[in-house]
């Protein structure tokens, strides 16, 4: 059944394709999020198999875009490498910041967002020592490729992000299992010094959500 799911969904974008609209997916290495057109096998992959519903991955989308271009256009801030995440609207901000007075400058700007439930920041101080960008590019390339080469995991839904060769998971799968077995692949790559997994199951989050409603309620 899942997977007639997906051959529909890219049947029907594939005859939406000429359409001009466009979704931004979880980004890549890098602080820039760049649109990618819905019409990409992969963005329709990636969509069909993401445990969000579609609403939720548009709207998810669209407060990374705004909290990405808010950080960017803060002239007191130095971006050095820095990529926005957002997952049923929990924040995740993961990079390097060059003073500390931007690690609370970037907390700022995204606890004004309405939209925001909750905020996670997994920023490094910038460290000259440290493995340069082609190898956390390099290290980044072949996690999200053996991701997507497993059968087990639903690798379109992991962003993969490396910063001074450690390595954060952020996203949503079906199942704890997923979760493990994507952070065991990280830590098996050449080159990880440590690995970060902020991955959720779509089980898990439905009961923290539940625990949540009942602790409001007995309050």
């Amino acid at each position: 059944m899942r997977k007639m799911f997906i051959c529909l969904t890219l049947f029907a974008i594939y005859c939406l394709s000429g359409c001009s609209a466009s979704v931004l997916l979880p980004p890549l290495p890098g602080p820039m999020m760049i649109p990618s057109s819905v019409g990409t096998f992969y963005n329709a992959y990636a969509i069909s198999t993401d445990e969000r519903g579609f609403q939720t991955i548009i709207e998810d989308e669209i407060l990374e875009t705004n909290i990405q271009s808010q950080i960017i256009d803060e002239k007191e801030l130095n971006i050095l490498d820095l990529s926005t995440y957002a997952y049923n609207g929990h924040v995740y901000v993961v990079g390097e910041y060059d003073e500390k007075e931007d690690f609370q400058r970037i907390r700022k700007i995204v606890k004004k967002n309405k939209k925001v439930n909750s905020l996670t920041t997994y920023l490094f101080a910038e460290d000259k020592n440290a493995c340069n960008k082609t190898n956390d590019y390099i290290i980044q390339m072949a996690i999200k490729s053996a991701l997507l080469n497993d059968n087990s995991i639903w690798g379109a839904n992991i962003a993969v992000k490396s910063v001074q060769c450690n390595v954060v998971l952020v996203g949503r799968v079906a199942s704890i299992n997923e979760a493990i077995a994507a952070k065991r692949i990280a830590a098996s790559t050449d080159g990880v010094k440590g690995v970060k997994s902020f991955i959720r199951s779509t089980r898990q989050h439905k009961y923290i959500k539940q625990e949540q409603k009942i602790a409001a309620a007995l309050r």
